[in-house]
Formats: C-alpha cells, structure tokens, sequence
C-alpha cells in the first residue's frame, strides 16, 4: 500500500517553485496510478475507487 496526497485540487499556486512542485506531484502521482492494480481517491473520509476493484 502506498498513500500520497493530492494537492492539485485546489487554487493554482503564484509562486514558481510551489507550482513546480505541485506539477511534479502530480505527474509521480499519475506514474504511480498508472503501474498500480487498484487506485481509491479518498474524499471527506469516502473511498473513491479510481482504478481497479473497491
């Protein structure tokens, strides 16, 4: 099992290096989600399956 947070639901950073650390982010998480078998977005304490079986 692995956990990471998602921090691009949100408003778009001004300053250069937060939304270059909040790209790459979201691109480790894509990469992850991709050679994963199951992902679940969990959401105000729901399990949101994104990928695979709940």
């Amino acid at each position: 099992m692995l956990v990471g947070n998602e921090i691009g639901l949100g408003v778009i950073p001004l300053g250069r290096e937060v939304r270059a650390f909040v790209d790459a982010l979201g691109t480790l998480n894509q990469q992850v989600a991709a050679a994963c078998e199951r992902v679940t977005l969990m959401a105000a304490g729901l399990p949101l399956t994104l990928k695979g079986q709940p």
